[in-house]
């Protein structure tokens, strides 16, 4: 069921073709903005009917304005073409627009190994981490070190600023974090071998905020993605060599989408997910998927407090497997979300909250992803973890048994077993209302 329209896509102002799909779809303005998808359930019947009539009369003067548009002299069609990301599983992914990247990203190599054939690789992820509020004296990864340092490749979203107490002028926002540089001694201690700093947070103390940590981190020999010195950096992937595996990684904040009102300039910047910036993050998954085996987006997204995703969550996930992302790692909503599998693609929703301070009652139960990666499948197996007074630690039989059970619940497509193993299953998902 549904209205069929013509999706448009233009170079340098032409159109070069069009085709039909079935709405809800992609809206895609004139001037190469993404501003979402339109969805028939916030519109009454006749109110869905008379837009839909209204956009197809547009629609189809466009294409009778374009086809008989005179060609001769018209410039040759550059690349900046609009993807549709209608999140058909049939749509093909296509050539976009992009500004251009930052140089060649360093690689963070270990040991390697000659053979074509490549050993299984275990790459795990834990929720937001920082280390505020004088937690960094109290040893707040202790309690979890083993699990951290067992994984090839352990990932955190640092959910923080690095610096010293007199680099940057804080923001105006209800809470802003900043840890100290021994920060980045902490992570290294624990086996932690990249984070995300494409969040909300990593603008808390301005821009030099955002170049102090970025150059603790790389002094440290902690892999990042998600912000830099300035919007290609913060795009750009960052390239990590383990077990002889080769992976991309890249990572996107759609919150707040108000600070990425400023829009592509020269000071240091986050990796925005937002409407606008859609294109962007499909190039970005791109370019780590160049030479690579294996890519990663991590994204901060959601609603706070929520253990059910927001719709487009799954849809720009669906989007960024087409384009090769093979694991998808949201945050920020500092509670569990289910995870599923999209276009062949493993989804986490959210990994909750780790090693943070004020994480109480529903978000102090949080979890280890860990996934086993070999050349031909993915599983996953879940560490269920508690956090007390900031520290996260193995959760114990009662708390394992209440953060798997709720998994379950929020989960599409999969349930975890009493070894937190993810198993595929027809139960529905009390989040698919």
């Amino acid at each position: 069921m549904g209205w069929h329209l013509p999706t448009l896509i233009w170079e340098s102002g032409q159109l070069v073709t069009s085709y039909f799909v079935t709405v809800p779809l992609v809206i895609v303005t004139m001037d190469g903005a993404l501003p979402g998808v339109l969805y028939r359930e916030s519109w009454s019947a006749a109110r869905y009917a008379h837009k839909m009539r209204i956009l197809f009369v547009i629609a189809i003067g466009i294409v009778v304005f374009g086809a008989c548009s005179p060609q001769g002299g018209a410039p040759t069609p550059t690349t900046t073409s609009i993807v549709d990301t209608s999140l058909d599983s049939t749509t093909t992914p296509r050539e976009i627009a992009t500004t251009s990247r930052a140089p060649t990203p360093t690689t963070t190599s270990t040991t390697t190994t000659t053979s074509t054939t490549l050993p299984p690789l275990i790459i795990a992820f834990a929720g937001d981490t920082s280390f505020t509020h004088g937690s960094e004296t109290r040893d707040p990864l202790g309690d979890i070190t083993g699990w951290l340092s067992d994984p090839d490749l352990m990932f955190v979203n640092l959910e923080t600023v690095i610096a010293e107490p007199d680099v940057g002028v804080e923001v105006d926002n209800t809470f802003t974090f900043k840890s100290p540089p021994v920060s980045v001694d902490l992570l290294n201690a624990a086996g932690i071998d990249a984070v995300q700093i494409g969040n909300n947070h990593i603008l808390d103390w301005g821009p030099d905020g955002v170049v102090r940590t970025v150059e603790l981190l790389d002094e440290g020999g902690i892999a990042h993605a998600g912000a830099g010195v300035d919007i290609e950096a913060a795009y750009a992937p960052a390239f990590i060599e383990v077990k002889g595996w080769r992976i991309g990684f890249v990572s996107f904040s759609r919150i707040p989408c108000h600070f990425a009102a400023s829009g592509k300039n020269t000071r240091p910047q986050v990796a925005w997910a937002c409407d606008p910036f859609i294109r962007d993050t499909i190039q970005a998954v791109k370019d780590a998927s160049q030479g690579t085996d294996f890519v990663i987006v991590m994204v901060h997204w959601g609603i706070e407090r929520n253990n059910c995703p927001e719709p487009y969550q799954r849809e720009l996930a669906r989007v960024w497997a087409q384009f090769g992302a093979d694991l998808i790692i949201g945050g920020h909503p500092h509670v569990l979300q289910g995870v599923e599998q999209v276009e062949g693609s493993w989804l986490v929703n959210s990994t909750g909250n780790f090693a943070f301070p004020s994480a109480r009652g529903p978000s102090s139960y949080s979890a280890i992803y860990e996934f086993t990666v070999t050349q031909t499948d993915v599983t996953l197996k879940v560490k269920p973890v508690r956090i007390v007074a900031g520290r996260p630690k193995p959760a114990d039989e009662s708390d394992s048994a209440r953060i798997l059970a709720d998994l379950d619940q929020w989960s599409f497509g999969y349930d975890f077993d009493a070894d937190g193993a993810a198993v595929a299953s027809d139960e529905p998902s009390v989040c698919d209302g």
